[in-house]
């Protein structure tokens, strides 16, 4: 993330995985006796002057917050892939990072902004498919775009449903269309008039497969910056991390067999939820073998 066009980079940067978790629970409070006075107490609180002193109440101690969360194997191998541009240690760090957090379906369930912006794009697409660019720009209040460049559209687009100052997640929804946009525009695309379904169709992969590797970077890429010996150590690494990612949303779309504007809208927020589970699912069952 953040090495493509001129579009790219979070502007959280990685951000450490412990960010936004709960506290640690407090301490229990000292148990009851049965009389409805805790121990330690007198009645009513006071001392007589005639009970032995009581013993301190022992706590239960209060569990560190670790930050590693349980993805210190997924961590360490991507951290080792980023350092000796190993591709199968990222594919591996990959895996297990699904692993870690309960299967494709737990993972998936952690993006709901980046589903939920996946899921504006795949209705964007399907109105561009059935009624043309006209009213899918009418679809965002974008009509008056029409004949503007594609990239300047997807931008707009991206404002829209994903503006700046958001949560964690929706920053990485944002990076995701943001990366996408840039690697579009060096593609040389032309206006958005000019665009087909499956330019849509396309650009509405890469910001799938993008908030993917996005996730997986916040996550358990948080070491990588400062093992890689330069910026381009970096780069191959996360350029690793986004071929394994795309491959692998890639296949299970193409699995599907369905193009954006067959969907019907009751079925794009299910089409997204299965797309993300099932690309993590595939994401974890080709690390494990490396």
């Amino acid at each position: 993330m953040g090495t493509s066009g001129t579009f790219g980079g979070s502007k959280n940067g990685l951000v450490p995985s412990w960010v936004g978790e709960p506290p640690s629970q407090p301490a229990a409070a000292p148990a009851d006796r049965g009389d409805g006075v805790a121990d330690g107490q007198g009645d009513g609180g006071q001392d007589d002057g005639n009970a032995p002193p009581a013993n301190p109440t022992k706590y239960p101690p209060i569990p560190p917050v670790s930050p590693s969360s349980g993805l210190g194997p997924a961590r360490g191998d991507v951290t080792r892939g980023t350092r000796t541009s190993d591709s199968r240690a990222i594919r591996r760090g990959a895996g297990k990072y699904v692993g870690a957090s309960g299967g494709g379906r737990a993972a998936s369930n952690r993006m709901s902004n980046s589903r939920a912006v996946a899921g504006g794009i795949a209705g964007f697409a399907r109105t561009f498919a059935e009624q043309g660019a006209a009213e899918a720009l009418r679809r965002f209040n974008l009509e008056g775009m029409a004949g503007a460049p594609a990239e300047d559209v997807f931008v707009a687009m991206t404002d829209m449903l994903c503006p700046e100052g958001g949560t964690l997640d929706e920053a990485i929804a944002r990076d995701a269309m943001l990366e996408t946009v840039a690697a579009m525009a060096t593609e040389g695309v032309g206006n958005f008039d000019e665009l087909t379904a499956a330019d849509l169709q396309e650009f509405f992969i890469g910001v799938v497969s993008r908030s993917i590797e996005g996730k997986i970077l916040n996550e358990v890429g948080t070491n990588a910056l400062s093992v890689a010996s330069d910026i381009a150590g970096v780069e191959r690494a996360q350029k690793m991390l986004h071929d394994f990612v795309n491959g692998c949303v890639r296949d299970r779309f193409d699995e599907r067999g369905t193009d954006l504007g067959n969907l019907d809208s009751a079925d794009i927020n299910g089409f997204v939820d299965d797309l993300f589970s099932a690309a993590f699912d595939l994401i974890q069952a080709l690390g494990e073998r490396e």
